[in-house]
């Protein structure tokens, strides 16, 4: 069955860095039906997300930065704030994907990547955002960066690297430590023949 949709009007909420849609629309159902309804979208355009690897040290390039929805969410827990990620950011307007991985494995890590594999692109949350993040796995010689990386100042950009082996950044992943989308798909992704992650147990308090 091919399902439709059509759109019936367009609000602007909010116009700032991002901007936020209401949009009145009518859809199909599956029982054969249709519905119209309103819902608010975020859009933020496109990103790219870039896991740098040393294949002769057997080692990923992880970030640290400080982001604003882990500490909205975790208000009573400070260190919560400043996640452990992978290079990331938005791709501009005249980018394509892998142009826009390049310039921020650059920018953000210093490295200049000598091959560059895509590992797919998904949805960031699609119940309320447009936003699709593209994938890459990054071939890199640790011991030779380009530049000192770190962001780009005029961007407000705080951000330290750090080494560590493969298996360590798995075992982030399964203790939680790694908990943003991107780094625990990419590492999987990239990692899955030789991934074996046990389940955790969610934190209770």
């Amino acid at each position: 069955m091919s399902m439709q949709f059509t759109r019936i009007h367009q609000k602007t909420l909010y116009q700032g860095f991002f901007r936020v849609h209401a949009h009145r629309l009518r859809h199909d159902c599956f029982d054969g039906g249709e519905m119209e309804v309103i819902r608010e979208n975020m859009e933020r355009g496109d990103a790219v997300a870039v896991l740098l690897y040393d294949p002769a040290r057997d080692e990923v390039l992880l970030i640290e930065q400080f982001r604003i929805g882990a500490a909205m969410r975790c208000a009573d827990s400070q260190g919560e704030a400043w996640l452990t990620e992978i290079v990331a950011g938005m791709i501009d307007g005249d980018e394509n994907p892998e142009q826009c991985a390049l310039r921020e494995c650059i920018e953000e890590a210093g490295y200049a990547p000598r091959k560059l594999q895509s590992l797919g692109w998904f949805f960031s949350s699609p119940g309320g955002c447009s936003e699709r993040l593209f994938l890459y796995l990054a071939e890199v010689d640790a011991a030779t960066p380009c530049t000192p990386g770190g962001g780009v100042a005029g961007e407000h950009e705080d951000i330290r690297s750090l080494w560590v082996s493969r298996k360590q950044a798995l075992n982030w992943v399964a203790s939680g430590r790694i908990c943003s989308a991107a780094p625990m798909l990419a590492l999987l992704l990239a990692f899955q023949e030789r991934t074996h992650l046990h389940a955790v147990s969610p934190a209770t308090d």
